[in-house]
């Protein structure tokens, strides 16, 4: 016995009297494709614009705390070797 049970020999049944209706596979329409990811990607991209200034001034931010935070460690360790001499 087949592991489809009975409907597996009634398709091959169908298949070979040539009643089966065959249909195409659905087809991927790209217009709409694009155009939804257009619908997605506009928004972001509004949002990130009208946010520019802020994400502007949080990368400047954080780019003095790890200036500061490599020059606080570079001191510590000069004074170190001072200290060691």
């Amino acid at each position: 016995m087949p592991a489809y049970g009975g409907c597996h020999k009634e398709l091959v049944d169908q298949l070979r009297a040539g009643d089966w209706d065959h249909q195409p596979p659905p087809t991927v329409d790209l217009n709409y494709v694009f155009k939804a990811i257009v619908g997605i990607a506009s928004p972001q991209a509004g949002v990130i614009t009208s946010l520019q200034e802020q994400i502007e001034w949080s990368l400047r931010i954080s780019s003095l705390a790890v200036g500061l935070l490599v020059g606080l460690m570079s001191l510590v360790e000069m004074i170190r070797k001072l200290r060691r001499r």
